[in-house]
């Protein structure tokens, strides 16, 4: 569903800022452009009443429920095409790990240099050279 599908089923509707407002369609006392209505970039639409707040109850006065609000997702029924899909995911979350490894790697590097050159580590150093710790082990199950 698109955001001009969903205004067709709303009452006083009138363009406002980068959205829309209308009377709200839950019947409480103050309907006259209650509904804020915008669509996001990824084709999500946003709504809100600012007198009831009951965004469900408003979907089911129009016959519509929460799922109506978010696009298709789209889905290619070719098992290469799932396969390449994985593929992807995976070497997004590998890229995604190999950045997070060479920062935590520099945190553990001069920590290692503070430490070689006989510095104290602080409470705080000590517990950032944990985070690091942490982040890199779970780089590390990504990237297996």
């Amino acid at each position: 569903m698109n955001a001009a599908m969903l205004l067709a089923r709303l009452e006083g509707v009138r363009q406002s800022g980068k959205g829309w407002r209308a009377n709200c369609p839950n019947g409480h006392a103050k309907t006259r452009g209650s509904l804020s209505i915008a669509e996001a970039d990824d084709g999500r639409i946003l709504l809100s009443c600012f007198a009831c707040h009951d965004t469900p109850a408003i979907l089911g006065t129009l016959g519509l429920e929460l799922a109506d609000l978010f696009p298709e997702r789209i889905r290619d029924p070719s098992p290469e095409a799932r396969q390449r899909a994985r593929d992807a995911f995976k070497r997004n979350g590998w890229a995604a790990a190999l950045g997070v490894l060479g920062r935590e790697a520099g945190v553990v590097l001069l920590a290692a240099r503070d430490m070689l050159a006989g510095k104290v580590l602080s409470a705080d150093d000590v517990e950032r050279l944990a985070l690091a710790e942490d982040r890199i082990a779970r780089a590390r199950e990504v990237l297996q």
